[in-house]
């Protein structure tokens, strides 16, 4: 058993990269990993994205922002779920308001997984959790051949 007093944790910046700003507080969890978010006015969470091996919820906490699908755009509000399982559209959260969005995420992993970028052609590999773990990312229109090199 772990608990957690996140009104006690100080926010941490996770993702800056122009457009893309959030700071988190790390809440714990193995394979079901969890974190808080804030999602500060006028940024997007992530780059458009679908995982093929973890499942992903949210959990709207404060502020509205705009969740952006390959099936297009949804409001989201406080109290709002949204549940993403593998494989399922590609999302981005945007905070297109004046105030910081918070909201609880939810990751279901089993330590691999294949995340598809829509936007860009990227595809990203991941094993195990940082420091430690690994990803690779490459386009997917650059594909090595499987027997490239083999004798």
């Amino acid at each position: 058993m772990q608990i957690v007093r996140s009104a006690e944790m100080d926010w941490q910046g996770r993702v800056a990269h122009g457009a893309f700003e959030q700071r988190r507080k790390e809440l714990g969890g193995t394979r079901a990993n969890c974190g808080l978010w804030e999602l500060p006015p006028g940024k997007k969470s992530f780059p458009l994205h679908r995982h093929h091996g973890t499942e992903e919820a949210m959990f709207v906490l404060s502020g509205k922002a705009k969740l952006r699908t390959t099936e297009g755009e949804t409001a989201l509000g406080p109290g709002d779920f949204v549940s993403f399982p593998a494989g399922d559209v590609a999302h981005q959260l945007i905070n297109d308001g004046a105030e910081p969005v918070v909201y609880l995420a939810i990751g279901v992993s089993l330590g691999v997984d294949v995340v598809e970028y829509p936007a860009t052609g990227n595809i990203a590999r991941a094993m195990g959790a940082p420091p430690s773990g690994k990803r690779f990312v490459f386009r997917s229109d650059q594909q090595a051949d499987y027997w490239e090199g083999e004798r």
